[in-house]
């Protein structure tokens, strides 16, 4: 079917998953289709946060966008479509410098 397509952003890129399978994990999905290792399998139940990523969802309400944490792990990558998701990846790097999560953790 035409319309059975995801569409969200990870780390600022647009991503489309046309025809995605049902029972994939964003987890999955970030290490195999798009090469982004730094978000690792720990104990695959959400306990020790090594596949903890940042999704955001804009708030019409609210009039901002909301940000929280999921392991994902557990998150259904159909469950990702119209969200913003960040990795460890898009949080800063050597060559564009500490993200301010970052450089607040180091102080």
């Amino acid at each position: 079917m035409a319309g059975d397509a995801l569409c969200f952003f990870v780390n600022g890129r647009k991503v489309t998953v046309r025809e995605p399978h049902a029972a994939m994990t964003l987890l999955v999905y970030l290490r195999t289709e798009l090469g982004l290792t730094g978000t690792k399998l720990g104990c695959g139940e959400g306990g020790c946060g090594a596949c903890t990523v940042m999704i955001s969802k804009y708030d019409h309400a609210a009039k901002r966008a909301r940000h929280m944490s999921v392991n994902a792990c557990l998150f259904p990558l159909c469950a990702a479509h119209g969200l913003a998701i960040t990795t460890v990846e898009g949080i800063g790097s050597t060559g564009k410098g500490m993200h301010p999560v970052q450089a607040r953790i180091a102080k």
